[in-house]
């Protein structure tokens, strides 16, 4: 992606997902799954679920949306939904970070462009780790796992923050980091970029536009 001006030309919307995107959350939200179901010895694949809701998750990893053997009630998979957001809290109090490049382009935008959030994650998490960030209140709307009946890679979120904003995919642009969130942009008809924190081209060109 060489034309980072131009990524932006015409847009007024900037829709940013979190974990992966905002904040190299992974490390926190794998070491919480690996928490809960070392117990069970079922092996996490953090790669297979990153951007699906909690939830949603705990059924793939335990084999219940596939019919595996492995068969917990929905009292047991409550509980460890509960006991992995626990968890993920604690490490975002304890070791979240901002990344630098992203935090400028944030601070440049925010005065720029109306900024929304959609994230697959709880809004007590969410909330907890912008909070650490310093980006409580930047965000209108702030959408979470709660505020979907459709998680990502349905399209639902993002066509519930063009209608809280009244503007047009076309005025919008999505940065995301997972398949499920790319593709969810997809089905919503905005343009959208992917992410990835490790990416040293991505993050030279956000900081390019605030030169």
């Amino acid at each position: 992606m060489n034309n980072f001006k131009g990524l932006l030309q015409g847009r007024k919307l900037l829709i940013f997902d979190f974990d992966g995107t905002i904040a190299d959350t992974t490390p926190l939200h794998q070491a919480a799954f690996e928490s809960v179901f070392k117990p069970l010895n079922i092996p996490v694949d953090y790669s297979k679920i990153a951007g699906m809701k909690t939830r949603d998750a705990m059924l793939m990893l335990c084999g219940k949306s596939n019919n595996n053997s492995i068969a917990l009630s929905d009292e047991q998979i409550d509980s460890l939904v509960s006991a992995k957001q626990r968890c993920v809290r604690s490490l975002i109090c304890d070791h979240l970070q901002p990344i630098p490049e992203i935090d400028t382009f944030l601070r440049w935008a925010r005065s720029r462009y109306h900024l929304a959030m959609y994230s697959s994650g709880s809004f007590a998490s969410v909330s907890l780790a912008l909070a650490k960030l310093g980006y409580s209140d930047w965000f209108n709307p702030l959408l979470c796992a709660e505020d979907v009946v459709c998680a990502k890679p349905d399209p639902e979120g993002f066509i519930k923050v063009l209608a809280l904003t009244g503007l047009k995919p076309s005025e919008s642009i999505v940065f995301e980091d997972s398949w499920a969130g790319l593709e969810a942009a997809r089905r919503s008809n905005i343009k959208s970029v992917q992410v990835a924190l490790n990416s040293k081209e991505l993050l030279l060109g956000l900081l390019s536009l605030t030169l």
